[in-house]
């Protein structure tokens, strides 16, 4: 009984770490993209800023890539480029 409660500790660890890391990844992430924005575009409206707090991992990815060839910000987030 005290083994099983000992895995699922561990395991529960194990998962929190890797949700933490996670978390991190997709923080630095938007920190990256409104840094490469601002440097691209100038300041960022207020909406810009919460759009990319609110992305997915996944359209964070998209935009970063973006921003390399956008010639505006809104092309940034044109999800049919």
């Amino acid at each position: 009984r005290d083994e099983g409660m000992q895995q699922g500790i561990e395991r529960g660890l194990s998962q929190g770490i890797e949700q933490g890391m996670s978390r991190g990844r997709v923080e630095g992430e938007r920190a990256l993209l409104r840094r490469q924005l601002r440097r691209r575009f100038g300041s960022l409206s207020p909406e810009t800023v919460e759009r990319v707090a609110r992305a997915s991992a996944v359209d964070l990815e998209s935009w970063a890539e973006s921003v390399l060839d956008a010639g505006t910000l809104d092309e940034v987030f044109d999800s049919s480029r």
